[in-house]
């Protein structure tokens, strides 16, 4: 007796349906970074800068260097328009939801502007000169890991 086979349904094409175009971070007081360095002096060199609730993985030394410089440039009006420390009560998470993640990879180049700060496509919303210079750091750490 011979079996059958099933046969095969045309499994429907999957098209994305969605994409990022920005994601935006307010920021206030000490804003929590990490910056680790992986395989530095290989091809394979990689900086992982954990800047708040994001995850930025760098290769590029000219990449974080252009987002240092920017960033290093908007200090003055940093100075003039921001508080040194803003209160930051109003930033927790509404009851019931959990803080968004992201995650992202900077490759090639790297679009950074000012007013307000837009390093690709994370906005940050910056509240007090206290997280704008946490955040500096961070890209200072980051571009000098990858110049080693």
């Amino acid at each position: 007796m011979a079996t059958q086979q099933p046969t095969s349904i045309p499994q429907p094409i999957h098209v994305m349906a969605s994409t990022v175009l920005a994601v935006v971070m307010r920021v206030a007081g000490p804003v929590i970074t990490e910056v680790r360095s992986h395989a530095l002096g290989t091809p394979e060199r990689q900086v992982i800068a954990r800047i708040g609730d994001a995850l930025v993985y760098l290769t590029d030394s000219k990449a974080a260097a252009h987002v240092r410089q920017r960033w290093d440039a908007a200090q003055y009006l940093v100075v003039q328009r921001l508080p040194e420390r803003v209160s930051q009560t109003w930033l927790a998470p509404t009851p019931g939801t959990y803080p968004v993640g992201v995650t992202v990879q900077f490759t090639g180049e790297v679009t950074v502007s000012t007013q307000p700060m837009r390093v690709d496509r994370l906005v940050w919303q910056v509240c007090d000169q206290q997280s704008w210079r946490a955040i500096g750091d961070a890209w200072f750490a980051a571009q000098r890991y990858l110049d080693e």
